[in-house]
């Protein structure tokens, strides 16, 4: 049955239910500050667009934002947070219902957040937000902000290599059977039943590493003849559709090849890159990715959140990633979407995951936003061996000329792109003043004959002062305390991460 969205604006607290609940909250509750302090924060006309126009009238979305809102905040699982929308006085409070009124039931809530989902609506009740923190002075741009990511865990179970082979094409075969049995039965071998019906987990796997490859091997050959099947002309075509049929189709192409007839499963060098590699039959946007020696399936967010001294700190900007996204791509995003919402720091505090020399070119130019966090330092031999190093050269720009520590000239200086695209500046030195050199060890390795000559590359001159200029700035004290503040959005994915925690445990 569809449901339909008749909208109506709650008119304030109705006035029984705010006399019932100020006599027995004379102090108040966080549920009774929120509706004072920014009113109706969520109008059921902020979600047309996710329901239908004709059905069953659904329970307020605008309310069902609310209860999501301080279920999240107080860990609650669907069914307590049902139960405190009837039961408990504050929370009346803030929806403005009548004392008597019956809630809803606590299924509405999944229903409610995949409609969200659906429709991309999250960022629009987080912007619903903080229109009203802005509205009331809690909010505005300039001061600081900070960002940090931290990992999310795949809701799917990690598997590898073997299993995740026998599952993906358990899947496949399950989900088949779930919407055309009669066909499946038609044609699958008996011997399948067998050797797919329970998960390769609880089966007793081979342990020689042969037994394993005839395994795989034979597999693959099955997932093979799965999908032929499904691509017969005889083969209802809606199956070819399903997920996990695709997640089948997808996983075979980047882990099998077809020799000779024979199956055979692709060298790990031959395989697709990570960022594009399934791990999982069950959840196919996961990734496999690692980071300080932590191995993990799934995602990563990125959270910013002001913090002034004067203001409560706020989330301003929420994103999901795959696992293998590195930070500094989220920086560009991160600003264009503040820029929109009239909600950019003056210092954006990040740490050495977000700060690259050109992001902070381009925070500077394009925002006037200063990206504050530490830059990597270089990895060449010479920094590590303690040897001539980039930065011991004078680059004289205008000349465009560069000096080694010894007085020698560069001879050549060319404009030219690296591996990636980006614009770079590449400058030689001559094999003739190179080669008698007495701190040559100390400078370069080279060993050609033809060329063995000193060879810098250098980013672009606003890059390259940008660096040199925040290296200086890291080993002073006003720079340390600035970035020490930063730490603090550690503490907010913390306190996320143990809601949402609490919330699940809850939830089972």
């Amino acid at each position: 049955m569809s449901v339909s969205l008749h909208t109506r604006k709650i008119d304030g607290v109705p006035e029984e239910t705010a006399r019932v609940v100020r006599a027995a909250f004379p102090k108040g509750s966080l549920a009774m500050r929120i509706r004072d302090e920014l009113g109706e924060l969520f109008s059921d006309a902020d979600f047309t667009e996710l329901y239908p126009n004709r059905g069953k009238p659904a329970w307020s979305p605008g309310r069902l934002a609310l209860v999501s809102v301080m279920q999240f905040a107080e860990g609650l699982s669907d069914r307590q947070a049902a139960d405190a929308v009837r039961g408990r006085l504050d929370w009346k409070y803030l929806l403005g219902l009548e004392l008597a009124d019956p809630g809803f039931d606590h299924s509405v809530l999944t229903e409610f957040r995949d409609r969200l989902i659906a429709g991309d609506a999250g960022v629009e009740l987080l912007d619903r937000v903080l229109e009203a923190a802005a509205e009331h002075g809690l909010l505005k741009a300039g001061g600081r902000a900070r960002t940090d990511s931290t990992i999310v865990l795949s809701a799917a179970r990690q598997i590898n290599g073997l299993v995740r082979l026998g599952e993906t094409l358990r899947a496949a075969l399950n989900s088949v059977a779930a919407h055309e049995p009669e066909w499946l039965a038609g044609w699958v071998p008996p011997e399948w039943f067998d050797r797919y019906a329970i998960r390769f987990e609880d089966t007793r796997l081979p342990k020689g590493k042969a037994k394993q490859t005839e395994l795989i091997e034979q597999i693959g050959a099955d997932g093979l003849r799965l999908l032929a099947a499904l691509h017969a002309p005889d083969a209802p075509a809606s199956l070819r559709l399903l997920g996990r049929v695709q997640a089948l189709r997808r996983m075979w192409i980047q882990q099998y090849f077809v020799d000779n007839g024979r199956v055979r499963r692709r060298d790990l060098k031959d395989r697709q890159p990570g960022a594009e590699r399934l791990v999982t039959p069950y959840d196919t946007d996961a990734r496999g990715s690692v980071k300080r020696g932590v191995f993990w399936d799934g995602y990563k967010v990125h959270l910013t959140e002001t913090c002034e001294p004067d203001r409560p700190n706020l989330i301003t900007h929420v994103a999901t990633t795959d696992s293998t996204v590195q930070d500094v791509r989220l920086v560009a995003p991160i600003h264009a979407h503040l820029a929109e919402r009239d909600l950019l720091p003056d210092c954006h505090l990040v740490d050495a995951g977000y700060a690259t020399a050109r992001e902070v070119v381009t925070a500077r130019r394009k925002h006037k936003v200063k990206l504050m966090g530490p830059i990597l330092a270089s990895t060449s031999w010479q920094t590590r061996d303690g040897g001539f190093s980039q930065a011991d050269f004078a680059v004289d720009w205008v000349n465009r000329q560069v000096t080694c520590p010894n007085g020698v000239i560069s001879s050549r200086w060319i404009e030219d792109r690296s591996q990636e695209g980006t614009p770079v500046v590449r400058a030689r030195f001559p094999t003739a003043a190179c080669r008698p050199c007495k701190s040559r060890e100390q400078c370069t390795r080279s060993n050609s004959k033809g060329d063995m000559g000193r060879r810098i590359t250098l980013r672009p001159q606003a890059e390259y002062e940008a660096i040199q200029q925040a290296r200086a700035q890291e080993d002073t004290q006003e720079w340390k305390e600035q970035y020490a503040h930063r730490a603090g959005v550690e503490g907010t994915i913390s306190q996320g991460v143990r809601a949402g925690t609490c919330q699940s445990e809850q939830g089972r």
